[in-house]
């Protein structure tokens, strides 16, 4: 699945996460011109911030591709979900083998719910993450 994929399954469930009290945010690893090209394209509804440098991504701690992850059975049964469904990669970030992270974090900046990906496309499981709250 895709980051777009990923981007549009929340946009579609967007109204679940704010009943839930969820404030969504992404962040990306691209410039200004191709956050907003994403924004319009995708019709995202949440704020979409920037990490141009990665320094978001060290604070966290996510994830880099790297050469064993992209050839995980998982990975590519993954990569050909996505390409069935007609999806392209396209335009990377700066930091194309950038991977990311899904975080809920609650009042008092608890750490509700947390999952790193291990490949491209390994998102959290959305009704995971909307369970994080209960």
């Amino acid at each position: 699945m895709t980051c777009r994929e990923r981007a549009g399954q929340v946009r579609d469930r967007y109204d679940e996460f704010v009943a839930a009290g969820i404030g969504v945010t992404a962040i990306g690893t691209g410039g200004k011109r191709y956050a907003q090209a994403f924004i319009e394209d995708e019709q995202i509804p949440f704020p979409v911030l920037l990490d141009e440098d990665g320094t978001a991504a060290d604070i966290v701690g996510t994830n880099s591709l790297g050469v064993g992850a992209a050839l995980k059975p998982s990975a590519y049964i993954a990569g050909l979900r996505s390409v069935a469904k007609g999806h392209r990669q396209r335009k990377t970030g700066r930091r194309p083998t950038q991977l990311g992270a899904t975080l809920v974090i609650g009042p008092g900046d608890e750490l509700l719910y947390e999952d790193y990906e291990d490949f491209a496309g390994d998102h959290a499981d959305l009704d995971e993450v909307l369970a994080a709250l209960d």
